[in-house]
């Protein structure tokens, strides 16, 4: 597989030659490796990785189901992934060395992937399989294996894309409307209008607000020192 580029270059050429186009590979879902020298995406349902500065891409991951969503380890030295290989979808971790896969969720929710702690130790998800109403609540366990544990869980209230601080100690989360499964439509509903909190964990689990509602506010990232946070927003300026 060349770089993105010389394959829209290619396709390009056929059709201007008039002949019928070739069905289109896609690249989706980029994440990019701790010391920036390759990024791994997704094509025809696998996983693949390419040079940052461009080059030839290479196969990292193939299986007759579909994966989706892979994220480096900050070590670098393991790739997160979710897959469809057992059903609705769990999250299994590659190890670069030795080329072990090895799952980590087993139950019959849809599990997303969200990302690692900066230590490495943690993995954190959200997932429908524990909420009665089918909601997203957000869970970490070890990326060694284990039990998931809640991390926000409030009832009848989605809860998804949650990112940790550096400390490990709060959690950013985006919570209500249907972006975990509608994030790419354009526009706005009420239906839509998720916003941004931070969950703090300890004797009684709290939760800050970060943004107020009124409109689709997703995807939080804290700042290296751990003091902002960053997030997107659908809002309009005045």
């Amino acid at each position: 597989m060349r770089t993105v580029l010389f394959v829209v270059a290619a396709l390009t050429a056929v059709s201007a030659q008039g002949t019928a186009p070739a069905p289109r590979a896609y690249f989706t879902e980029p994440a990019i490796s701790p010391d920036r020298s390759e990024i791994a995406f997704i094509s025809g349902g696998d996983i693949w990785a390419v040079p940052a500065a461009g080059g030839e891409a290479r196969l990292l991951l193939s299986h007759p189901a579909n994966e989706a969503r892979p994220l480096y380890s900050p070590d670098g030295k393991r790739l997160a992934f979710t897959s469809n290989r057992t059903g609705g979808g769990d999250i299994y971790i590659l190890t670069f060395a030795t080329g072990e896969v090895a799952r980590l969720t087993f139950d019959d929710g849809n599990e997303q992937l969200d990302g690692w702690s900066r230590d490495g130790e943690w993995i954190y998800f959200s997932s429908t399989s524990h909420d009665i109403a089918g909601m997203n609540d957000v869970f970490r366990m070890r990326a060694t294996g284990g039990t998931p544990m809640e991390v926000a869980a409030d009832r009848y209230t989605n809860e998804y894309f949650a990112n940790a601080s550096p400390d490990g100690r709060a959690i950013a989360i985006t919570a209500r409307a249907t972006a975990s499964a509608q994030w790419w439509r354009n526009g706005r509903s009420h239906l839509d209008e998720a916003e941004v909190w931070i969950a703090r964990d300890g004797d009684t689990p709290s939760y800050e607000p970060v943004t107020s509602g009124g409109a689709k506010e997703m995807w939080p990232m804290w700042s290296a020192d751990g003091k902002s946070v960053f997030y997107v927003s659908g809002r309009r300026s005045s």
